[in-house]
């Protein structure tokens, strides 16, 4: 996806695992966007070449939360 759709693809998908996060731990909103924008998994995410954008809010949260307790995320294979 070589065009301009690909940052409004990415501020919708952050906009999912934010409230995902928030949810699941209780967090505040802006706890949740900082946790998120200091993490591994973001710096992938917005890497458009990592293809990690098409997965779902809650499987990107997974990543999260595997970086969250070991300080490595685990990516899903292809």
């Amino acid at each position: 996806m070589k065009d301009s759709r690909f940052p409004a693809i990415l501020e919708i998908k952050l906009a999912g695992v934010v409230e995902a996060l928030m949810k699941s731990s209780g967090m505040t909103l802006d706890d949740a966007l900082a946790k998120v924008y200091h993490s591994q998994v973001y710096q992938a995410l917005e890497r458009e070449d990592t293809k990690l954008w098409h997965h779902s809010p809650l499987l990107l949260l997974d990543c999260l939360t595997s970086e969250f307790d070991t300080g490595v995320p685990e990516f899903p294979d292809e």
